[in-house]
């Protein structure tokens, strides 16, 4: 009997774990990306191409043959630019409030940022040591941590 029962206690158990898969990504074409998403990409990753492109049910995730990930809203405006230890872009640094990266350069002058995030409250910034940067819409320093 203790066997009957164990024996559907791990059959349960795997239909749990198969019923909470919320692995909902479907594979799509760049052409399948808003407008805006693929005008950021050629204007900030030119000549770049996409190893992949998914969609999922509130965000775009495209992954670039360089090591860039970056998600876009389903609007298609950009949410976060991931450089996995590689340095964003200056153009996309570019878009940041003018005091974002005038604080990195003045608190963290040997460092790079490698991330980029919108977030509700404003923005955080990742550098490549390991230290997350908050800022406000404005780009009011709000705190930073280790990561």
């Amino acid at each position: 009997m203790k066997k009957v029962l164990f024996a559907l206690t791990l059959l349960l158990t795997s239909f749990v774990f198969i019923g909470c898969d919320d692995d909902d990504d479907k594979k799509i074409e760049v052409k399948d990306l808003p407008a805006i998403s693929q005008t950021f990409l050629q204007t900030h990753f030119p000549n770049q191409e996409v190893r992949l492109a998914e969609k999922d049910d509130d965000s775009y995730d495209v992954f670039l043959v360089n090591g860039f990930k970056v998600e876009f809203y389903l609007s298609g405006e950009w949410n976060d630019v991931y450089g996995f230890g590689m340095q964003i872009p200056q153009s996309i640094i570019d878009l940041l409030p003018e005091t974002i990266p005038t604080y990195i350069k003045e608190h963290y002058p040997q460092n790079s940022i490698v991330e980029v995030s919108k977030e509700m409250y404003g923005y955080e910034i990742e550098l490549n040591n390991d230290w997350d940067i908050r800022f406000d819409q404005s780009g009011n320093f709000i705190g930073e941590d280790r990561s």
